[in-house]
């Protein structure tokens, strides 16, 4: 574990003296208006996955700083499942309501200052693959109502205030392999789900929904028809999951959707060619689900190197920059309107490549590592990108599947190499000239990847159970606790009630669980900044 550094700035309070002038008597003049009282934000809210509109997870909380992070105390923990159950919760905040998830898709409405569980919700039952994760990632709110999607591909609608089930409509089918990990959207009256099985050799998928009936309004492939472009007519070939949650831009129309890799996953020669749309962000018009744009991370990806983390927005003078941290461990940038590249691809952890074999060939990052699912954050003030990465090896084997119907489309095999590390970093990226600003080495992967706040802090959590804050100008360690739970996901920072919290929910990593193993029990975690 790294030694705990904290770097305290003291402030000199200036003290300004107003003096009288003495001399001839003056009529009184009229009476100088007072001072107008400074405006202090009773809340602070954070209702979107990405913390507002543009996905850059930098809560409005000017009062997180370095400074003040080492008078974070525990506030109350909510106990979520059984003892070493997979756990990816991203909570949402709403007017001192937090909304998270648990084992078994289940969902609680929290009170946001003390803990008290409002509400539960919990399905009857999931008919899920035996081969799907079983992590659950969140919730959307909007129009009075919580969005689930649960992992056998229902979309459900919960009352927010007490929890009923306003409707609930398939969204695909499990009987075929589909599978459900992602937070859905709530964006301009839709709500946009994805698809996970593209490993399995599902054509992936993004949809809208309108919000209020729950009908589909329109669905948009990101894989062409058997037979069609790059998939063979035969088989069960496929991929281009949508793992996690797109970034809508309400100025433009846009959604900005992250898409998995083409399958097999390493065995490419019954796919030749770039397999378009895959391992990409896909830019489509929120109003119809037509293309815009996609800019593609990876060709032909042998290597299983998803555009699994959620895209974020920034400016850059007048435009606006999408920015997506791959599991190749490559940080890209677009411009939004058109997809132009902004600057070259940015490294944030070890690399090495090359076309796996029969024999089979070691590749940095392996197929867990990169950015996974885990977020990316971004400070306007300071013009930077922070980005959490993963460090581990994995040995590649390819050739074709033993079946054309096997349930899983792997193309053999990829496991652990020898030394393969998995450790992590969280890398500071100037989000304009594509430049490093600094880089901090975790002792373990920060998997759910980062948030910050106004105040300069740079939040994550481990799967070594530690939940860290970084100065956003140095990368310096300010603050740390051992929670004793591995976390899987990123905080979130809200203010309530004339308090300040952070919370996060801890639970085991379905990527990186036999790395980590823990049977603690998955929990949200708040911690109050105390006055």
């Amino acid at each position: 574990m790294r030694a705990l550094s904290m770097r305290l700035i003291l402030s000199t309070v200036l003290l300004a003296l107003t003096v009288s002038g003495c001399g001839a008597t003056t009529a009184p003049g009229p009476k100088p208006k007072p001072a107008p009282k400074t405006k202090v934000r009773t809340a602070v809210d954070w209702p979107l996955f990405g913390g507002n509109a543009w996905a850059d997870r930098t809560a409005a909380l000017l009062n997180l700083t370095p400074q003040a992070a080492t008078r974070l105390t525990p506030a109350f923990s909510d106990a979520l499942g059984p003892g070493g159950a997979d756990d990816e919760s991203y909570p949402l905040e709403r007017s001192g309501v937090l909304y998270v998830t648990g084992p078994g898709d289940l969902v609680e409405a929290v009170s946001a200052a003390t803990g008290s569980v409002r509400w539960t919700y919990r399905p009857k039952e999931l008919h899920q693959p035996s081969f799907a994760p079983v992590a659950t990632r969140g919730v959307a709110l909007g129009d009075g109502m919580v969005f689930l999607l649960t992992a056998d591909d229902r979309l459900v609608a919960l009352d927010a205030q007490s929890g009923a089930v306003r409707y609930a409509v398939d969204v695909a089918s499990p009987a075929q392999g589909y599978f459900e990990t992602m937070d859905p959207l709530f964006a301009d009256g839709k709500v946009i789900v994805g698809s996970s099985g593209g490993d399995e050799g599902n054509r992936g998928f993004v949809a809208a929904y309108d919000a209020r009936t729950g009908q589909r309004d329109w669905l948009f492939y990101t894989v062409p028809p058997p037979g069609t472009s790059w998939v063979p007519a035969s088989g069960h070939h496929g991929g281009g999951a949508v793992w996690t949650t797109p970034t809508y831009d309400p100025g433009s129309g846009l959604l900005f959707v992250p898409v998995g890799n083409p399958s097999p996953d390493y065995f490419g020669a019954i796919r030749p060619g770039p397999d378009p749309y895959t391992d990409s962000v896909v830019a489509l018009r929120l109003s119809t689900g037509t293309l815009a744009w996609y800019g593609q991370e990876v060709a032909h990806d042998l290597w299983d190197y998803d555009a699994a983390s959620p895209p974020l927005l920034l400016r850059v003078g007048a435009k606006t920059r999408v920015l997506e941290a791959g599991k190749d461990g490559y940080l890209y940038a677009w411009n939004a309107a058109t997809g132009q590249s902004a600057f070259p691809p940015v490294a944030f952890v070890k690399e090495d490549h090359s076309p796996p074999t029969p024999q089979g060939v070691v590749e940095w990052p392996g197929a867990d590592g990169g950015a996974n699912y885990g977020t990316s954050a971004y400070d306007p003030r300071l013009g930077l990108a922070f980005v959490a990465g993963i460090n581990g090896g994995m040995l590649v084997r390819s050739a074709q599947s033993a079946s054309p119907a096997a349930p899983l489309d792997y193309g053999t095999s990829a496991v652990d190499a020898p030394g393969a590390g998995w450790t992590g970093t969280i890398t500071a990226v100037d989000a304009r000239s594509g430049k490093i600003a600094w880089q901090d080495k975790t002792a373990s992967p920060p998997i759910g990847g980062v948030s910050a706040t106004s105040g300069g802090l740079v939040l994550f959590g481990q799967e070594n159970g530690l939940l860290e804050a970084l100065d956003a100008k140095t990368g310096q360690v300010v603050w740390q606790t051992q929670t004793g739970h591995p976390i899987s996901a990123a905080p979130i920072a809200y203010r309530w009630g004339g308090s300040t919290y952070i919370a996060v929910v801890a639970g085991n990593s379905a990527s990186l669980g036999t790395r980590f193993p823990s049977s603690s029990a998955p929990a949200l975690l708040v911690y109050r900044l105390a006055p």
